[in-house]
């Protein structure tokens, strides 16, 4: 290997010396990769080693040692001639063989291109036949070519055809929704494939008419499924009042055990929440089935048609048609057949079940709203067709067996989330033409019973019947059924427990109309039973009885007086048994006016009672007769006073013996006022001149009636003789009259009223009258006897006799006459 030495600079020898090692190295890396001469020989006759040498090359140009590299290059390649020269001096034999071999090869070569050569010619001479044969086959594959296409173009027409033909089939077999869709594959694909072709063009031109086919067709057989739904209406609002006529019964049940769930009635939340058990489907159980897959069929294809808001209106009239079909012009039935109102209302529900169940599939189609517009007009239809047939009925149970039709159909579709607002309210209407119903048959009947009465107290001579008119009438006896002695006396009427009886009956249909029905109107029905029962006991009952009070029969009047006592009280009962039988709960208690008119009227009938027996009393009066100039005495009472006593025991014993102590006591207190009052007037209006003696007959005949006042005072019902008592002086200090102008009871004060009659003819009997004017003693003596009285009885006790009246020339005459004969 040879050596190069370069000269370098003194200052950079050492970073020229490292370079030029790194060249090196590069270098012997680039020869190491092909230490073989043969390798290395052909690796420099390629680009790959050129691409190896590139680096160092670089290197050598940018580190400024070219020259180097160049020398370093020459000096690799002397010694691999080197290495050359050996290895062929080493080899020659084998490289004379292989020439030799390769002169063979080449012989050989050389026979084999002759061949070829040979083959070649005889190739050109066979292709040319082959050429022609050639085209004749590619003739043929244009030709099969064209033939394909034609079968292809055939195939698709066939196949538009066959497609057509299968729609249409499709649609006989009423498959709409595959004919549909067949349709529409066939317009989307298949006819643009024979587009070319003149049929084409004619079946695209039948598509609109085939979608209408499609739609006729399914809107055909829609028709004849909603007829027949029509058909089975009644069927199905059968089942579905059944259905929610044992739901109602079941709740009944579960009210009677928890009391407590009375104010909730069927469909409200309560009862929806305990009684959770899954309805029976009146569209589908063993005995009705309605599909309705027709409808939603209908509303698919239409949908796919593009015409399904076209639909929706025209479904929308048709339900209005259908409507129209289920509800005639009028409707009859009567008391005993209401068959027509229910099959009617089994039509409506069975309709209107079917209206929801489409709804809530499709609402695109039936909107909520337009289903409740037209149920809104059924209701108000159903109203129109019943209302001319209600005066028409005369039987209350009739309109029962309504009100029950109606709450049925009212809850049945309140439970498919109809709204029952006006139903209801109509409801209310028919519950005051049953109460007005009711007040009409009851004013008939207590008008009889009124005529019928015998204004006597009520007498009961059975047990049984003693039970029973208690447990109708609001009264409470004092003693029980097994202390009581038969016969027995009631202190009312008979008209009392037949109104009872009446009134509760009255009652008692009202709830029975009620019962669960009206649910959506708390309060209101309550209120309107408040109204009716008030106006029947004060129209009625209580306006009878007061145009009875214009009677002049005074055992007529005592007796309503009682019975109207009696009824007051029932009406307070009747209140309490209102509020305990709220179907809901009221904030303030329900109150009777008929209580308040009652009371009136039995002030009315008090003051009747009144003015009878001061009427009577001035009957007696005006036949009294006295002489107050006369000096005859009398041992007895003037008659009519006996006559008048006698009265008034058969009115304290008999009349007025069953009104209540105060009543009687107010009776007897105004009587003797008034008959006090009237003696007084007698005495003052006496003649110009009285006489002891007529002072003292008066004196006896006031002394009778104080004696009578005194016993009906001490509630004696034996009276002594009035014709055997004595006279005890001019005052007559009676120790019973001293013992009840001392006492206040009501009874005790009845002698009060004759106070000032008796301290006025103590006064006039006087043997002193300037007692009179002595404060002390007028006050303690003649504290009533008021000072012009005083005056005009002693005018008239110390008046002189009238002279005897002057005889008249005839009367003189006459007595000439008889004297002389």
């Amino acid at each position: 290997m040879l050596t190069m030495t370069t000269t370098t600079p003194a200052g950079g020898a050492a970073d020229q010396d490292a370079m030029g090692q790194s060249i090196m190295q590069h270098l012997h890396q680039v020869l190491l990769l092909n230490s073989d001469p043969l390798s290395l020989l052909n690796s420099i006759e390629g680009d790959d080693y050129l691409e190896l040498l590139a680096p160092v090359l670089e290197d050598a140009v940018n580190s400024d040692h070219v020259e180097f590299l160049v020398n370093r290059l020459a000096e690799i390649t002397a010694e691999k001639e080197v290495e050359v020269q050996t290895l062929c001096n080493e080899n020659q034999q084998e490289y004379t063989k292989a020439v030799k071999q390769l002169a063979k090869v080449k012989k050989k070569s050389e026979q084999m291109r002759s061949a070829v050569l040979n083959v070649n010619q005889s190739l050109q001479h066979s292709g040319r036949a082959l050429v022609s044969r050639r085209k004749l086959l590619e003739e043929s594959q244009n030709a099969r070519k064209n033939v394909d296409e034609v079968t292809s173009a055939l195939n698709r027409c066939l196949g538009v055809l066959n497609l057509t033909n299968k729609i249409h089939e499709m649609i006989e077999q009423k498959k709409y929704f595959s004919a549909l869709k067949s349709l529409d594959d066939l317009q989307k694909n298949h006819l643009q494939e024979v587009d070319q072709f003149q049929f084409a063009q004619l079946i695209r031109n039948s598509v609109p008419v085939i979608r209408d086919t499609i739609r006729n067709d399914v809107m055909g057989d829609l028709n004849v499924w909603v007829a027949g739904v029509l058909e089975i209406a009644p069927e199905i609002g059968l089942f579905a009042f059944s259905v929610t006529e044992s739901k109602r019964r079941k709740w009944k049940l579960h009210v009677e055990e928890s009391p407590q769930l009375r104010y909730y009635k069927l469909n409200s939340a309560v009862e929806l929440a305990l009684e959770n058990d899954d309805d029976i489907d009146p569209l589908d159980n063993k005995s009705i089935h309605v599909e309705l897959m027709p409808f939603y069929e209908t509303m698919h294809i239409c949908t796919a048609l593009g015409v399904l808001d076209k639909f929706g209106e025209q479904y929308a009239l048709d339900r209005v048609k259908d409507r129209d079909k289920l509800l005639p012009q009028s409707i009859v039935f009567t008391d005993d057949n209401v068959a027509p109102l229910e099959h009617l209302l089994h039509t409506v529900c069975g309709f209107e079940i079917v209206e929801r169940a489409t709804v809530r599939m499709a609402y695109q189609v039936r909107t909520p709203e337009s289903v409740g517009e037209l149920w809104e007009s059924i209701c108000q239809r159903i109203e129109h067709l019943i209302d001319p047939v209600l005066p028409t009925l005369s039987n209350p149970d009739t309109l029962l067996r309504v009100r029950t039709l109606l709450g049925l159909f009212i809850q049945t579709m309140e439970r498919y989330d109809y709204s029952v607002a006006r139903l209801n309210k109509y409801m209310l209407s028919l519950f005051n033409s049953y109460s007005a119903f009711l007040k009409q048959r009851f004013a008939q009947e207590f008008q009889q019973t009124v005529l019928e009465d015998d204004y006597m107290p009520m007498s009961v001579n059975r047990p049984e019947l003693w039970e029973r008119v208690i447990s109708i009438c609001w009264y409470k006896p004092d003693l029980e059924v097994s202390h009581v002695q038969f016969p027995c006396t009631l202190p009312f009427s008979q008209v009392y427990p037949l109104s009872c009886a009446e009134i509760r009956h009255f009652v008692e249909q009202h709830y029975q109309f009620v019962d669960e029905y009206t649910e959506q109107l708390p309060g209101q029905v309550e209120e309107t039973l408040r109204i009716s029962l008030d106006e029947l006991l004060t129209n009625v009952v209580c306006k009878t009885l007061c145009d009875r009070l214009r009677s002049n029969n005074r055992q007529q009047i005592v007796q309503i007086f009682i019975n109207l006592e009696y009824f007051e009280l029932a009406s307070h009962e009747l209140e309490r048994m209102l509020n305990e039988g709220a179907t809901v709960p009221h904030a303030e208690s329900i109150v009777l006016q008929a209580a308040t008119e009652f009371a009136n009227a039995r002030k009315i009938a008090e003051k009747r009672v009144f003015e009878l027996v001061n009427s009577a009393i001035d009957d007696f009066i005006d036949i009294a007769s006295y002489d107050w100039e006369t000096s005859k005495v009398n041992t007895q009472p003037s008659s009519y006073l006996i006559d008048m006593v006698n009265f008034l025991e058969t009115l304290v014993n008999e009349t007025l013996v069953n009104l209540p102590k105060s009543i009687k006591s107010f009776i007897y207190f105004d009587a003797f006022d008034h008959l006090a009052t009237s003696m007084l007037e007698l005495l003052l209006g006496a003649g110009r001149r009285i006489t002891k003696t007529a002072l003292e007959n008066f004196n006896l005949d006031v002394q009778y009636l104080e004696n009578f006042i005194g016993n009906v005072s001490a509630g004696g019902n034996e009276h002594k003789d009035r014709r055997r008592f004595r006279l005890t002086g001019g005052t007559r200090e009676n120790p019973s009259i001293i013992k009840h102008r001392s006492e206040e009871d009501a009874y005790n004060s009845l002698l009060t009223t004759f106070t000032e009659l008796r301290q006025t003819i103590d006064f006039i009997l006087s043997p002193d009258l300037e007692e009179y004017n002595n404060p002390e003693i007028r006050m303690r003596k003649y504290g009533r006897v008021k000072p012009h009285n005083a005056s005009v009885l002693a005018e008239k006790l110390f008046a002189p006799p009238a002279p005897p009246p002057t005889p008249s020339r005839s009367m003189r005459f006459r007595r000439a006459n008889a004297t002389v004969q």
